[in-house]
């Protein structure tokens, strides 16, 4: 039954299904201009042209984001993943132009192989926009990160040089060019460093190995318009080889820390066509094909105690969406959406079960919206073929997994006064196992149940401004009660993990943001201060040694300041990020035990018609830190860029 089910849900997201009726036109244009308002506000949202310093990686803007720990391995090379409200990483969906990005190595999106060059805007939803027209995944996600591509405007060349410590070098070009219609953008940008850091490590001062990597990244950007909608083409391409200095640990003098090596080629293509068939109705599809490719070596002749490994991943994905929305009279409008997504892994393991998995995502929406008052509901269902090779006793037989769950949500806006704005919303979540929580052989946990998560939050926005000042406050407190919570606690290297089920997590958390702007003749001056609680406690066996603990690399506290001063084409920039103490496992002992950490960043910059320089200087006081256990992290270091428009 639920199978026809889905069936008939997705004959009703057909086009035919759904007969336009006109209106009179001045209303509908009206309704029509309405309904283009999300539901949610972002909590965090940054213009990429804005910035002082424009960085070099995604990760490096969402790290200053209120309520989101970016866990980095350290270096340029190193992963770099991102954390929302202690939902965990694979609970946080990452959205480039509405489609949502998959990574092969662990089904978490390592932040560091996408640069900020091509971007508009990087926006934080603690749960989803509740916009028209999103796809099904987006409603299932239990938080989003949106990356969107800034379309050019005109014929455009952009050169930029970045260096700096470590050996870091990193050239990038930008291409615009108008071809008829349509405007096309290639850009390519490419990255070395070899890694070398100096950290201290007991008694004495060590400096990072096989911290290296080499990078190259290729993209070309498709822009055009028709006369009531537009259409994307993105095609990605990124390969990197980089080495894997492990965990520092207590070692005989002279013995290599690591010689593991991991090399990647990343491919995409995805498109998108949104259209305006009147003003009540409008489709969009959305499409992605996606090829990853990865070899890992521990090269064992450098190291004799390494385990003998070199293996070859290759991961293929498929993905197409249809969103539909509907204004039925003013201000009602319904929504559908239908996913559907197929993933292969192969690798050359021995034994290696061969997965395939075919999803499909289904979301029916409806929204209530006025200019202040708006009110949004959805039920989202997704379900999860999985087929692969088990070894029996007698051989090798095909297995088959099914995995379904409904998720449906609540979303209320009410703006009250113009200083003040509020939302509030309530959802279910879940998140599927993935490939390699279930199948890698070197970390695969074949007993792991999935992840089932009950939000709910409320966001305050106050804002005013008076003369030359203006200013923002936001609050917002939260709970989520998360069930076989999935946590990945990395061992003797950043390919291999440990993938386990926490059977009960209560996270209570609440963040606080404010800032403050100035403005005056040729004076700007910007600021910002983020605060972050969460309690996220294990509550999975009552009595046990974990019982009432935090859980794995969770801060009680955490916060960032931020201070910007404008003067005509000059800029200096400051921020200090703060994180409280926090532990690597459950049970909450010495030994798991990491410091807290402080840590400041400045930056310089000057713009001179299409010239821009800048310098920025990371870790000013040279702290010695960790964010995950057992890597340390970069002291001070520096960063010149050079970029010039014509």
């Amino acid at each position: 039954m639920r199978l026809k089910g889905c069936i008939f849900l997705i004959l009703l997201s057909a086009p035919w299904c759904v007969k336009a009726q006109e209106a009179d036109s001045l209303e509908a244009a009206r309704v029509f201009a309405v309904q283009q308002f999300p539901v949610t506000k972002a909590i965090e949202e940054v213009s990429v042209n804005s910035l002082v310093a424009p960085p070099m990686q995604v990760a490096e803007v969402l790290r200053r984001f209120t309520g989101v720990q970016v866990k980095d391995y350290g270096g340029a090379g190193g992963l770099k993943t991102v954390n929302i409200r202690s939902l965990g990483s694979e609970h946080v969906g990452v959205f480039l132009d509405g489609i949502q990005i998959d990574n092969a190595q662990n089904m978490q999106v390592d932040l560091g192989r996408f640069s900020v060059d091509n971007l508009e805007t990087v926006s934080l939803y603690n749960a989803q926009k509740s916009l028209r027209l999103q796809t099904a995944k987006e409603y299932a996600a239990g938080a989003t990160v949106y990356l969107r591509t800034a379309a050019p405007r005109h014929d455009a060349l952009s050169v930029r040089l970045r260096a700096g410590s470590f050996g870091t070098a990193s050239p990038s070009v930008r291409w615009d060019k108008r071809l008829g219609a349509v405007m096309l953008r290639t850009s390519a940008d490419f990255t070395v460093s070899n890694g070398k850091y100096k950290y201290p490590c007991f008694d004495t001062t060590l400096v990072r190995e096989n911290g290296d990597i080499c990078s190259l990244r290729l993209e070309a950007q498709v822009f055009g318009k028709t006369q009531d909608g537009e259409w994307r083409l993105h095609l990605y391409n990124y390969g990197s080889e980089r080495g894997f200095p492990g965990p520092v640990i207590r070692r005989a003098q002279g013995f290599p820390f690591s010689a593991e090596r991991q090399a990647d080629q990343d491919l995409f293509v995805q498109g998108s066509w949104n259209q305006d068939w009147n003003q009540r109705y409008a489709t969009a599809i959305r499409f992605k094909y996606a090829n990853n490719y990865t070899h890992y070596n521990t090269h064992p002749e450098r190291n004799p105690m390494a385990l003998p490994y070199d293996l070859h991943y290759r991961q293929q994905s498929a993905y197409l969406s249809l969103a539909q929305s509907y204004v039925l009279s003013n201000p009602w409008s319904v929504d559908l959406s239908a996913d559907f997504q197929h993933n292969a892994l192969n690798s050359d393991v021995g034994q290696f079960v061969r997965p395939r998995r075919n999803t499909l995502t289904v979301a029916a929406a409806t929204r209530l919206v006025w200019p202040s008052f708006r009110l949004a509901a959805h039920v989202v269902y997704q379900g999860a073929w999985d087929r692969y090779d088990a070894q029996q006793a007698g051989g090798w037989t095909r297995e088959n997994a099914y995995r379904d769950t409904w998720m449906p949500s609540l979303t209320a806006y009410y703006a009250p006064f113009r200083w003040m704005e509020t939302d509030a919303y309530v959802k279910r979540s879940y998140r599927l196992p993935s490939f390699n929580d279930l199948y890698y052989s070197l970390m695969g946990n074949s007993r792991l149940e999935p992840e089932s998560a009950f939000q709910t939050g409320l966001n305050l926005h106050f804002k005013g401004n008076t003369g030359p000042w203006s200013g923002s406050f936001h609050l917002s407190p939260y709970y989520n009660k998360v069930s076989n919570k999935i946590v990945a606690i990395p061992t003797s290297s950043q390919f291999r993990w440990t993938m386990l089920n926490i059977g009960l997590v209560d996270i209570t958390g609440c963040d606080v943001k404010g800032e403050g702007h100035f403005a005056r003749g040729d004076w700007r001056v910007s600021a910002a201060i983020r605060y972050s609680f969460q309690q996220a406690l294990d509550h999975s066996t009552k009595g046990s040694q974990t019982w009432g603990n935090q859980i794995p690399y969770i801060p009680l506290h955490s916060g960032s300041a931020d201070l910007q001063l404008d003067w005509k084409a000059w800029t200096l920039a400051w921020n200090t990020s703060l994180c409280g103490e926090r532990w690597s496992r459950s049970a909450n002992t010495d030994d798991y035990h990491l410091a807290p950490w402080s840590l400041s960043d400045a930056s310089l910059s000057y713009r001179w018609r299409g010239l821009r320089t800048g310098l920025h200087l990371r870790n000013l006081f040279n702290k010695a830190y960790q964010v995950v256990q057992g890597y340390p992290m970069p002291g001070f270091n520096w960063m010149l860029s050079v970029e010039y428009n014509w």
